[in-house]
């Protein structure tokens, strides 16, 4: 059995997504993560991505292997890339938590996932994260 590992990376975006565009992206995301038994969330902030996968080693570094050549984002920086010894987004193919664009009662939704998270280290980058984006204002859940 393939070792879990996770990788947390962050990017600028080319342009700012708007609503149809980011549906694509993660319709895409989706449909790529099952087939290769992946699960994480992608958060968005208008300029920003921060993206968590986790699965099979070998699955991550396919997927990861597609991600930085995207023309959607620029400036790839992986914050963190190793195993772990469980899933922190099991349910979720991928989640996609967008700041700006709904009421902050949706992110009420997230909240179950992102408790459930154990790891110290993902929930700095997620605080860190969303200092610097502003108020979390939409959560669609995958």
């Amino acid at each position: 059995m393939d070792s879990l590992q996770h990788i947390i990376y962050q990017s600028t975006a080319v342009m700012a997504l708007a609503g149809p565009e980011l549906e694509r992206l993660l319709h895409q995301c989706r449909v790529h993560n099952q087939l290769a038994g992946v699960s994480g969330m992608l958060l968005y902030d208008g300029s920003r991505f921060l993206q968590i996968l986790e699965g099979p080693a070998v699955a991550i570094t396919h997927i990861f292997s597609r991600i930085v050549p995207d023309c959607r984002h620029t400036d790839v920086q992986v914050l963190a890339n190793g195993p772990v010894a469980q899933r922190q987004f099991s349910t979720w193919s991928m989640g996609l938590v967008n700041y700006g664009i709904c009421s902050a009662a949706d992110f009420e939704d997230a909240l179950p996932a992102l408790l459930s998270i154990t790891d110290a280290a993902l929930w700095m980058l997620l605080h860190d994260f969303q200092l610097n984006a502003g108020r979390m204002r939409r959560y669609i859940p995958s």
